[in-house]
């Protein structure tokens, strides 16, 4: 259970940073800020982040 909920909770700050951080690049580049495309760029992004520490663990683990 504690696997699944660290996963989980991988997921979902990485969405959310996805979010905060497609939200300042549009405000910096002066372009119009659309939800989908920044939520489509953060889940991507939540995933790779969720594969990285899987694998970190799974190499680390002794």
């Amino acid at each position: 259970m504690r696997i699944i909920a660290t996963n989980l909770t991988t997921l979902l700050w990485g969405v959310l940073y996805g979010e905060v951080i497609g939200y300042i690049g549009a405000a910096l580049l002066q372009t119009p800020f659309t939800t989908t495309v920044a939520l489509d760029v953060a889940i991507v992004g939540a995933i790779v982040a969720l594969v990285g520490v899987n694998v970190i663990k799974f190499v680390m683990k002794p």
